[in-house]
């Protein structure tokens, strides 16, 4: 089992800076889990949600705000005065931030960016040619339309299908991934049941869990038989994965 760390470890430092994908890298993560959205001018950019007020001193939605106005901002004063003066990373930068051998998951977010899909994958198509060759690189996202766009010039890229309960957790996850040429689909915590599992280990489709943060919850999730948790604190799920 394969642990990821959600936004960085982003129970240590805030989440999706720089300072939180050095810190994964620290506490022995296998993978980066990351999200990026698109600017006003198509930089791909790494934030979880649509607008800046969570986690930054700015205002506004990402999509409507300039590359050079996100990067003024500040994103780590919020979790601790420590962190103050941390930015909003490029894509680009944590890519180059991080050792080529770690596993890097990016989550593309477009809910309430109204444009049209193929610019955005145009975009991460672009950025992830040359960069993919160099290390592994998953894209993962809840809109399966834009993974159906991206899947042809996805490259060496492999795709994650992330599942939404009301939608997914009837469905067989071995259908939605060919359908999308997934090779991973990831669930929540609370959503994954047996059936999912058998069916997806038996068509050859790895399953991850989201968001995996105590011993107790690891637990309870181990016995599936998942193949990647996506956890807050990377380093104590090490500590207890695999123990009783």
């Amino acid at each position: 089992m394969h642990i990821a760390a959600h936004r960085g470890s982003s129970g240590s430092a805030p989440e999706n800076t720089l300072a939180a994908f050095r810190c994964a890298a620290d506490d022995g993560a296998d993978m980066i889990e990351l999200d990026v959205r698109f600017s006003k001018d198509l930089y791909p950019v790494v934030i979880h949600d649509r607008t800046l007020r969570r986690t930054t001193n700015g205002r506004g939605h990402v999509h409507s705000s300039s590359w050079d106005y996100l990067h003024s901002l500040d994103a780590g004063g919020w979790f601790s005065p420590r962190f103050t003066g941390e930015r909003i990373p490029l894509l680009t930068e944590v890519f180059d931030l991080l050792p080529p051998e770690m596993v890097i998951n990016v989550e593309v977010k477009t809910d309430g960016d109204q444009r049209p899909l193929r610019f955005l994958v145009d975009r991460l198509a672009e950025l992830l040619r040359h960069r993919a060759r160099a290390r592994p690189v998953i894209v993962s996202s809840f809109d399966h339309r834009f993974l159906m766009q991206f899947a042809p010039v996805a490259g060496p890229v492999e795709l994650g299908a992330l599942m939404l309960p009301l939608r997914d957790t009837a469905r067989r996850p071995s259908t939605i991934a060919r359908r999308l040429g997934a090779t991973t689909v990831i669930y929540s915590r609370t959503q994954l049941r047996q059936r999912h599992m058998d069916d997806a280990h038996a068509h050859g489709v790895r399953v991850g869990v989201y968001t995996v943060n105590t011993p107790v919850q690891l637990h309870r999730i181990e016995h599936y038989g998942v193949d990647l948790i996506f956890t807050n604190f990377p380093l104590r799920l090490r500590l207890h994965a695999g123990t009783p």
